[in-house]
């Protein structure tokens, strides 16, 4: 067996994290959802998994944990979908995705 790099192997543990913490936020998402949660496309999902993986890499972690993913409504995420679309394109650069998103969680726990 080859051998690997150990900052190929710190990459990926790594990688791995931010994959676990995405798709953890996704289940809450979609278990707080229920049947709405069938509204979203399959490009949607996408959108939001790769603006979660944006947000998570742009965050500190002890903030990330703090965000509530389950106080989320269904017109946050369309909102945080359509961000997430935005940035595929590269209609609006990870800095203002990432305040627009701050600003979502930010309003959710001043319960606003």
């Amino acid at each position: 067996m080859p051998e690997v790099p150990r900052d190929g192997i710190g990459r990926r543990v790594f990688q791995l994290k931010q994959q676990r913490s995405v798709e953890q936020a996704i289940a809450i998402i979609r278990t707080t959802l229920g049947e709405k949660w069938m509204g979203f496309s399959e490009d949607d999902v996408n959108a939001l998994r790769m603006i979660l993986e944006e947000l998570w890499l742009q965050t500190p972690r002890s903030t990330w944990k703090n965000y509530s993913f389950s106080r989320l409504t269904y017109t946050d995420i369309q909102t945080i979908t359509r961000i997430g679309h935005s940035r595929m394109r590269d209609l609006m650069s990870k800095k203002e995705a990432t305040n627009q998103l701050n600003q979502i969680f930010q309003t959710i726990a001043s319960g606003f």
